[in-house]
C-alpha cells in the first residue's frame, strides 16, 4: 500500500473511536481521565488548539478495546497490524509447532481453492489475506513461546 493514501486517516481513527464508544465522549472521558469538551476537542481533525497526545491515544484503544488509531498509523506508515494472541497457559513450544502446521494448512488449503479455476477473486483474495495474517501472527506467537521457554530454561539454569 502506498503511505501517502492510508485507509483511513489517523485523527478520522481518533474521532470515529470516541463516536462509536457506547455514550461517545461524554461516556469515554472520564474513563481516559479527560472533560468530555477537550476531549471532543481533541479528536476533531478542525480543532487547532487541542490535540491528542501517543498517551491519551493509547489510553483510548485500551478502554475502547478499538486499534483503529494505531492501524491508521501504521498503514500511514506503510505497514500492517497483526494481533498476537497470548500462549494458553500450559501448552508449550510443541503445541505452538502444531498450531503454526494449522495455520500453515488454512492458507495452503485458501490458496488451493482460489488457484483451482484459474482466477482469484476479490473474495479469495481477501480470504488469503486473512490466512496469511493469521499464519504470521501463529509463527509470532510460536517466537513468544520459544522466548518464554528461553528464559525458563536460563532461570533454572542459574539457580543450578
Amino acid at each position: 500500500m502506498n503511505p501517502s493514501t492510508p485507509l483511513m486517516h489517523i485523527l478520522d481513527a481518533a474521532l470515529q473511536t470516541v463516536s462509536d464508544y457506547p455514550g461517545g465522549a461524554a461516556s469515554l472521558a472520564p474513563r481516559v481521565g479527560l472533560t468530555a469538551g477537550v476531549l471532543s476537542n481533541k479528536v476533531n481533525p478542525n480543532c487547532k488548539s487541542n490535540h491528542l497526545t501517543l498517551v491519551e491515544a493509547n489510553r483510548l484503544m485500551s478502554v475502547t478495546g478499538d486499534p483503529a488509531i494505531l492501524q491508521a498509523m501504521a498503514a500511514e506508515q506503510g505497514y500492517a497490524l497483526v494481533k498476537i494472541g497470548d500462549p494458553d497457559e500450559g501448552q508449550g513450544v510443541l503445541h505452538g509447532m502444531l498450531d503454526l502446521g494449522v495455520a500453515e494448512g488454512e492458507f495452503s488449503r485458501e490458496l488451493h481453492d482460489a488457484l483451482a479455476d484459474g482466477r482469484i477473486t476479490q473474495n479469495e483474495m481477501s480470504a488469503l489475506g486473512r490466512a496469511a495474517l493469521a499464519y504470521q501472527s501463529t509463527l509470532i506467537g510460536l517466537l513468544r513461546r520459544l522466548r518464554d521457554e528461553h528464559a525458563r530454561q536460563a532461570g533454572s539454569a542459574a539457580g543450578v
